[in-house]
């Protein structure tokens, strides 16, 4: 893998560095760098990694790298995802703390510094807040509620199997965007997985908790996470499934046969099961192939319960509940 950097220049080490990945970005991209520049109270840089966009994304970010020493810009050799492009980052960065920002999101002013008081207080390797999830057409709310967050707590690695299951009626932790301190992820070396299109950020959480590492929800809510027509973390096809169950055989043998057999464990790796079939499912049904689309689910009958969703999605559009 290569990178492309578009400014060099001796700086000294930011506190954080947070890590774009960028593709076909170009009406949020400013917004959410210049959301990361406005830290309060920190030293940041943005390190923006372009995949392969074609909307002018890239000639954005360049322009933001020539006007601000702190904005650099990187871009992968062909499109790879969001896991290949932060893979880029992580090795470019010059930062204490390597934080995830989404291209199309944005951070309060004052996020870092609060994130960097309670994961220095607990001692945490890992940190993320609750999410403010926003966009056109949805009312505005925090992803987790105030019961689920508390007061702050240490995530262990049974609570966060148990909140990473696929089309769980809970929040998912896997859609929380942590800060990681560099240590974590050099000793050993850990890199996302580039064979995931999603679910990548929740893979590599899997591995550090798996390795010992402190991860602590704080109480505070400071990431704006937004919902569009072209976000990918909410839309599973049969290639991102079959990505995620291939990751989730290396993440069972990983984690050894005494952990993946608690109940938490087998019933994250069973809702990737159940979902695949059901995606496989699907796509045989639009294709018309009705008998390949029952023996997919025949396979693992649970996934049948899943039919529902896109029922309950008509009707809450047809009746707007």
């Amino acid at each position: 893998m290569s990178a492309i950097n578009s400014q060099v220049g001796a700086i000294h080490a930011p506190q954080i560095s947070f890590a774009v990945a960028c593709y076909n970005a170009g009406p949020y991209l400013r917004d959410a760098v210049e959301s990361a520049l406005n830290q309060r109270g920190v030293d940041g840089e943005v390190l923006i990694v372009d995949d392969g966009s074609c909307d002018g994304s890239l000639e954005e970010a360049r322009a933001m790298a020539a006007a601000d020493p702190r904005v650099r810009v990187f871009q992968t050799p062909q499109n790879g995802g969001p896991a290949a492009a932060r893979n880029i980052a992580m090795e470019e960065m010059r930062g204490e703390w390597f934080a995830v920002l989404d291209s199309d999101d944005l951070i309060d002013p004052d996020r870092s510094a609060r994130l960097l008081e309670i994961a220095a207080r607990e001692g945490a390797d890992m940190i993320a807040d609750n999410l403010i999830v926003f966009g056109e057409g949805i009312e505005t709310h925090p992803f987790l509620t105030d019961s689920e967050v508390g007061a702050g707590r240490r995530i262990e690695l049974g609570e966060y199997f148990s909140r990473s299951q696929l089309f769980s009626d809970k929040a998912a932790f896997g859609f929380l965007k942590p800060m990681i301190h560099r240590i974590a992820l050099q000793n050993p070396k850990v890199r996302y997985n580039e064979a995931l299109r999603i679910a990548e950020d929740d893979e590599l959480i899997v591995r550090l908790l798996n390795a010992g590492k402190r991860y602590y929800l704080a109480p505070v809510a400071h990431y704006q996470y937004r919902k569009h027509a072209g976000s990918i973390s909410h839309r599973l096809s049969v290639d991102h499934a079959t990505r995620m169950m291939e990751a989730e055989r290396h993440v069972r043998e990983l984690i050894g046969p005494e952990r993946a057999a608690t109940p938490e464990y087998a019933a994250r790796y069973a809702s990737i099961e159940r979902g695949l079939a059901f995606v496989t499912s699907i796509e045989h049904l639009k294709h018309r192939r009705v008998v390949p689309a029952i023996t997919s689910i025949l396979k693992h009958p649970s996934a049948a319960l899943h039919f529902r969703m896109p029922i309950e999605a008509k009707l809450k559009r047809l009746f707007g509940s």
